[in-house]
């Protein structure tokens, strides 16, 4: 048997694992237990920080705010902050320490910080950050901060500052002031904020509103409280980015209602359903500088009651919060308009009032009430003077300073009593006038003079369709003081008026005048009055007896008779020297029965006149001068109160149609005229023009035969 031999049988070597991907394990395990601690700090680290939050409010504010936090979330890696349900308020018996800060409760819905900017935050550095979102915050403030900080925001950042993109505050809702009666009241707003860097940079950048390169804002339900009105608005809105602000459906009401009683303060009430300004630089509102393009202003109504103190200046007023204000145009419409707390209480329509380069400064020459233009359009205007007598009103007016032009429609003068009434309130005789007036119109008016120097200067002044009527009552005594209807009278004026020409075009004078002896009033018209004076002027630059009013006038004497008057005077003359001359042509006698009879007991019974000439000079003494009259047939019948030719008086009217009357004027053809003389005493309780009608009286009746003395007398009313 041939022994074993035991070979050696070949196995391969078990495989090696590979080592390359051990370091993958050992990373998967790293992350494994770092995602855990991240995970446990995490949930550790949200109930830190707001705890934190918490109780870092309650000790910066000494325990005057109380801070709860619904919720907090953070995300470390994406830089984001989430907080839900935020509830901010004053504490109950805090220490009078901390009475600086003011009483508040604070709502807030939601906070979102997002894309902070980690690392420059650890090192305090300026930290970038993409947004900042509240959102449903209720905020109640019972009042401001008694002190603020003298340190402006940035500076007292733990950091070098903040860029942020946008911040956003949105469904937010705000009251100030006591609980149940705020000052303040916000229903619903939101601002939003653009690029804002809060560092020095910010700070001084002149183009940023509060550290934001841009704003925008939206507010709903304002109800402000003010001393003495309430504001209330529906929707406002402003952006600076397109520098618009709008305003819509604002109510003012005051605490007090608008009447005719002044106060201290100026009361207004007013509704505004939109304004709207544009251009406006909102980045210069912080620097105390207003820069707008245009401003559009409308509203339905606006009533005012004056202060009874005037108020100061506008540009005095804007002092204490604008150093510059210029608004390029300014559109203001508006419906009604009512002005109380003076005698006139006027009322205006439709009013429309534009204006150029508004500039709020102290003193401008170039401006009229701190614009450079204005265009002024109105409605009907209703207005007292000298109340409670009469009532001014016009239908439509339209101004402008930059064509010189005033031009009114529909021009009225009423008076709101009877002669009688008037007469026995004023406690003496008076003229009761009513004037009607299609146009008034007003070419070449200096208005940097009338508004800034109280100077009426103008090119022409034409007065169109005119129509005055006069009533007077000779039983009550007469006025105590002198007349102003008078030349000298425009010498004592407060201001200075200049006229190159006045112009009355298609005029109609009325004149009514109740006698005492007869209830039936006298009548006398004008009709189709054309007058034309030049140099109506009290400047002295301007007016001389070298260089004085001169004027001419024709017109239809109860519309039959044709005239003509020519005036010329010095209207400074102390003496109220002045003369008058003029012509009237063919007319029957007849027609001026209807004022002779019933104020003169005289009627014409026949009497024809082909041609009157007269010539008077006329100062503050008496009326002299000559009238030439030609006529025929000259027949008078004096009447008794009962306006009767009684025996008596047909007897008188014998009499005197065959003693004293001058029946024709020649007396044969070919004969000269029998002058009158013209002479008349002046009484300066009444108007110039009553003197022109005493002279010419005066010199009719002595040119018909009546003695001089008996014609002045006559035409004084003896």
């Amino acid at each position: 048997m041939l022994p074993t031999v035991a070979l050696p049988i070949h196995q391969p070597p078990p495989p090696k694992r590979p080592t390359q991907h051990r370091w993958l394990w050992w990373l998967l395990g790293i992350g494994l237990v770092l995602g855990g601690l991240l995970l446990a700090a995490s949930q550790l680290l949200d109930p830190w920080l707001r705890r934190q939050a918490e109780q870092q409010v309650a000790r910066q504010s000494q325990g005057r705010y109380l801070l709860r936090i619904g919720s907090l979330d953070t995300k470390l890696w994406q830089g984001t902050v989430h907080l839900r349900n935020i509830r901010l308020r004053t504490a109950a018996g805090t220490s009078p320490d901390t009475a600086s800060l003011p009483r508040l409760q604070l709502r807030l819905g939601r906070l979102d910080v997002v894309g902070v900017g980690l690392v420059a935050l650890l090192r305090r550095n300026l930290v970038p950050i993409d947004s900042i979102g509240l959102d449903s915050l209720n905020l109640h403030l019972a009042a401001l901060p008694k002190t603020a900080s003298s340190q402006p925001l940035h500076v007292r950042l733990p950091v070098a500052g903040i860029r942020l993109r946008s911040l956003a505050v949105r469904h937010t809702q705000v009251r100030y002031g006591q609980l149940l009666h705020p000052t303040v009241q916000v229903g619903q707003s939101t601002v939003v904020l653009r690029d804002v860097l809060l560092n020095a940079a910010g700070a001084s950048d002149s183009g940023r509103l509060g550290y934001a390169a841009a704003v925008a804002g939206q507010v709903r339900g304002l109800v402000v409280q003010v001393p003495g009105h309430t504001l209330r608005l529906v929707r406002g809105q402003v952006s600076s980015e397109t520098g618009k602000l709008t305003l819509d459906s604002a109510v003012v009401h005051p605490g007090t209602p608008i009447s005719a009683q002044r106060t201290a303060a100026i009361r207004v009430q007013t509704v505004v359903p939109h304004l709207a300004l544009t251009g406006l630089d909102v980045a210069g509102l912080a620097r105390r500088r207003f820069r707008a393009d245009s401003l559009r202003l409308t509203l339905t109504h606006l009533a005012l009651t004056l202060p009874a103190t005037p108020p100061p200046p506008l540009h005095e007023l804007l002092a204490a919060y604008f150093t510059e204000f210029r608004l390029g145009h300014m559109l203001f419409r508006n419906e009604t308009m009512r002005l109380d707390g003076l005698d006139q209480a006027p009322t205006l329509r439709n009013v429309r009032l534009q204006a150029t380069d508004v500039q709020v400064l102290p003193r401008n020459h170039s401006t009229l009430y701190y614009a450079r233009a204005w265009a002024v359009q109105t409605g009907r205007m209703r207005a007292t003077l000298d109340a409670p007598y009469y009532t001014l009103a016009w239908q439509a007016l339209r101004a402008d300073t930059r064509t010189q032009q005033l031009h009114l429609t529909n021009l009225g003068l009423t008076p709101t009593m009877d002669v009688v009434k008037m007469s026995r309130r004023k406690k003496h005789a008076v003229s009761r006038i009513v004037v009607r007036l299609s146009e008034l119109a007003v070419a070449g008016l200096n208005y940097h003079k009338a508004l800034r120097d109280h100077q009426l200067i103008a090119r022409q002044l034409t007065l169109r369709n005119g129509l005055v009527h006069t009533t007077g009552d000779g039983r009550f005594a007469q006025n105590p003081k002198q007349s102003v209807a008078t030349p000298e009278a425009l010498a004592a004026l407060p201001f200075q008026i200049s006229i190159d020409r006045v112009r009355i075009r298609r005029g109609t004078v009325n004149m009514v005048y109740r006698s005492p002896r007869d209830p039936q009033p006298g009548t006398l018209s004008i009709n189709q009055l054309a007058v034309t004076l030049r140099n109506f002027s009290n400047d002295p630059r301007r007016m001389s007896a070298a260089h004085p009013l001169t004027g001419e006038a024709s017109g239809r004497l109860q519309n039959q008779c044709a005239a003509r008057l020519s005036l010329r005077a010095n209207l400074l003359d102390p003496t109220g020297r002045h003369t008058l001359s003029g012509v009237f042509t063919t007319a029957s006698l007849g027609i001026l029965n209807p004022m002779t009879i019933p104020t003169r007991g005289v009627a014409f019974r026949s009497g024809t006149v082909q041609r009157i000439r007269f010539q008077m000079r006329l100062d503050q003494q008496q009326a002299v001068g000559t009238m030439w009259g030609e006529y025929t047939d000259l027949k008078l019948q004096l009447l008794n109160k009962n306006n009767k030719a009684g025996l008596l008086k047909r007897v008188e009217t014998s009499l005197i149609n065959g003693i004293a009357v001058r029946d024709n004027n020649p007396r044969k053809p070919g004969k000269p005229l029998k002058e009158g003389q013209i002479l008349s005493r002046r009484e300066l309780r009444y108007s110039v023009f009553t003197l022109w009608r005493q002279g010419l009286v005066s010199g009719a009746l002595n040119s018909v035969g009546i003695p001089k003395k008996i014609a002045r007398n006559l035409s004084e009313g003896e």
